[in-house]
């Protein structure tokens, strides 16, 4: 079978990782002839299905994300009207949540992904190929829903995503990396907590792909890891690595500044300049709104841990915050604003809170 899998970016500097690891996975099975492509948001649907027609896939899959959603869906009706026996399959954070709407409102979708894809579209592939059932845990329907989530237990068990990559030119590009999955946290706007537990990529398999990205020179690798910094046995390990590398790649963390050791503040001032990128998130500095949605920050703490790697010098600093947290009103955003903005970071970045189905 022929399988395509393809994104809408928001910017062509950035790299899908989604898809990617989803096709990464389903060549591993050397079953089936897999494609990737990726667009951006400024390119026309028409152009895009004029790209993708004459590949002939028997399955799209489509990674559906906040930013691309209509787009994704418009583009799906199109393929389907152009290839009525294309099955058409959407993953992503987007669907994963709201599969019944999304099918009952588009007749045109033949599947959702739901949760974790790699595993999961790789079953639902192999069921259409062999005219088996459909009926899989993690997949919903048109003809039956699932009420699992689907969750990668091994992250060790997934090829590295960008394996298949050695035919593109990288250089000055974007790349998105994951060492773990999950969060142990529980704050109610983020959807990365909903597993209820982390999973390590192993620190050899990480520090293997990453020198590859090094040596592809990528720009700037950016982790997903919701929270890098919670183990310190896996995360110092791949930072120590990474600092001590002879390259301009830049490599970008979110972290909880508030977990930051002595020890650790310690290794983070002999790094070189410009090697890493620390993002972290704050999001309001207001007690209820902090409870209300489920999250601690010890704010001095904070402050001491951020004034001292502003200090170093040697490294970006980007904080963040969300505008529309309950019970934030005005003049207590305004307070945050102006709690963080006196921090003095490199970059703050304001974010506005938005309704994520799950």
């Amino acid at each position: 079978m022929k399988i395509l899998v393809t994104t809408i970016n928001s910017k062509y500097v950035h790299t899908g990782l989604g898809i990617y690891a989803v096709a990464g996975y389903l060549r591993a099975q050397n079953r089936h002839e897999v494609a990737v492509k990726e667009y951006t948001i400024q390119t026309p649907l028409l152009s895009i299905l004029a790209d993708i027609e004459p590949l002939a896939a028997d399955i799209v899959g489509l990674a559906v994300y906040i930013w691309n959603k209509e787009q994704c869906l418009a583009l799906s009706q199109m393929i389907k009207a152009v290839r009525p026996n294309c099955k058409i399959v959407l993953g992503g954070p987007e669907v994963s949540f709201n599969a019944p709407d999304i099918l009952r409102n588009n007749p045109h979708i033949d599947y959702v992904i739901q949760g974790e894809g790699e595993q999961v579209l790789a079953q639902l592939a192999a069921a259409i190929a062999d005219g088996t059932s459909t009926a899989l845990d993690g997949v919903s329907g048109q003809e039956a829903l699932s009420d699992k989530i689907a969750v990668v237990d091994n992250l060790d068990s997934l090829p590295f995503a960008y394996k298949y990559l050695n035919d593109v030119d990288m250089e000055g590009r974007i790349l998105y990396y994951e060492s773990s999955r999950g969060c142990p946290y529980r704050c109610s706007y983020c959807l990365s907590g909903i597993s209820h537990r982390v999973r390590l990529r192993s620190v050899p398999s990480a520090i293997s792909e990453l020198q590859w990205l090094i040596d592809k020179k990528v720009k700037q690798v950016k982790f997903v890891d919701r929270t890098y910094n919670l183990t310190k046995e896996h995360y110092l390990p791949i930072m120590r690595y990474l600092a001590a590398q002879d390259t301009a790649t830049n490599f970008h963390f979110e972290i909880k500044a508030d977990l930051l050791t002595p020890d650790i503040l310690e290794f983070l001032a002999t790094v070189p300049k410009g090697r890493f990128q620390l993002e972290i998130g704050i999001q309001t500095t207001y007690a209820p709104a902090l409870a209300a949605i489920n999250r601690r920050n010890d704010w001095e703490l904070l402050q001491q841990n951020i004034k001292k790697l502003l200090g170093f010098g040697n490294m970006h600093i980007h904080v963040d915050l969300i505008a529309g947290l309950p019970y934030e009103t005005y003049a207590a955003f305004q307070q945050s604003f102006n709690d963080v903005y006196a921090l003095g970071a490199d970059m703050l970045q304001l974010g506005f809170l938005k309704i994520l189905h799950g």
